[in-house]
């Protein structure tokens, strides 16, 4: 299984996967989604808007700032069982392709048994992020997802 990571500039362009794929494609709240071209192997996009906001114990967000969700970890969860036995890869986007979507591709690495540590390396994942889809992930393990 490939995962790969991607701006929202690379994806609109079109990217290169020469398998099957799906995409997951990260948006701010307020932002038209991201134009993914229908290429040649993607089977289906996720589209999801969250702000790459990491709420702490002490510091409070301001209302318009919208993190993700445990439903939201729950979906891209839901997405990925329902794909990994169909495609080749997941590509992951959001808008730099710095934070959200290392940090959700790290996740979904973790989940199938992939070294994820290149996305540690390479990024800044958004750490509430990742723990929030890792914390679906870990849910599902014990239960089927809900598809």
């Amino acid at each position: 299984m490939e995962i790969h990571v991607f701006s929202r500039a690379e994806i609109e362009a079109g990217v290169l996967i020469r398998c099957a794929y799906a995409v997951i494609s990260i948006r701010d709240p307020g932002k038209h989604r991201a134009k993914v071209k229908a290429q040649v192997g993607l089977r289906e996009v996720l589209f999801l808007a969250f702000h790459d906001a990491e709420p702490s114990a002490n510091f409070a967000l301001p209302p318009e700032i919208r993190p993700i969700t445990p439903a939201q970890g729950n979906e891209i969860c839901n997405f990925v069982r329902k794909h990994q036995q169909t495609v080749g890869a997941f590509a992951v986007h959001c808008e730099q392709g710095m934070s959200r979507s290392p940090a959700v591709a790290a996740a979904i690495c973790e989940a199938l048994g992939l070294d994820g540590k290149r996305f540690w390396q390479r990024h800044a994942p958004n750490r509430y992020v990742y723990h929030m889809v890792a914390n679906a992930f870990e849910g599902a393990a014990a239960k089927p997802c809900k598809t």
